[in-house]
C-alpha cells in the first residue's frame, strides 16, 4: 500500500530493462567457455546483476575454474565481472587451488583477477592470505598486495 501511495516518487528510480529467473548463460571470452548460472538476473544500463551466481570457466589449455558468489555484475561492453563473497576452485595439471575473497574483479582485457576485502589462496600444502591480491591468468603469477601471510604444511 505504501508503494501505491507513493507512485509519484517512484518515477525517478531506474528500473531494469529485464529480469530473468533461473538463467544459464554460456559465452566464450578470450577463448575460454564461461557458463554462468543464477536463480535471478537483472539487466540494467548494459550491466547484468546476478544473485547466487555459479560460474564455470573451461580453458582449452586444461585449466578449469569453478566459482560461487553471493552476487555479481557482468558488463556486456567489455566482459568484466565483479563478484561479492567469492569462493572458488581452479584445477590445472592435476593440482587444485582454492580461493576465497570478499570482493573479486575480473578484467577481461588483461585476464587478471583482482581480490580485495580479504583473500585466501590455498593449495595442497600452502595457504596464502592477505587483504588483497592479484592472479594473472596469462603469466600464472599470483601475489598478495599490501602484505600477507604464507603457511606451509607437510
Amino acid at each position: 500500500m505504501w508503494r501505491d501511495l507513493h507512485l509519484g516518487a517512484m518515477k525517478n528510480v531506474p528500473l531494469p530493462d529485464i529480469i530473468v529467473e533461473d538463467i544459464e548463460i554460456e559465452r566464450v571470452v578470450n577463448g575460454k567457455t564461461w557458463i554462468i548460472i543464477s536463480p535471478r538476473a537483472e539487466h540494467k544500463e548494459g550491466v547484468i546483476y546476478g544473485t547466487s551466481v555459479d560460474i564455470t570457466i573451461k580453458d582449452p589449455n586444461g585449466r578449469n575454474t569453478h566459482i560461487y558468489a553471493d552476487g555479481s555484475t557482468f558488463t556486456r561492453e567489455n566482459n568484466d565481472i565483479t563478484l561479492t563473497n567469492g569462493d572458488g576452485t581452479m584445477t590445472e595439471k592435476g593440482k587444485t587451488y582454492d580461493m576465497q575473497s570478499g570482493f573479486v574483479e575480473y578484467d577481461a582485457d588483461t585476464e587478471r583477477w583482482n581480490f580485495s576485502k580479504g583473500v585466501t589462496l590455498s593449495s595442497e600444502n600452502m595457504v596464502i592470505s592477505g587483504d588483497a591480491g592479484v592472479y594473472d591468468t596469462r603469466s600464472g603469477d599470483c601475489y598478495i598486495t599490501n602484505g600477507g601471510t604464507v603457511t606451509w604444511t607437510n
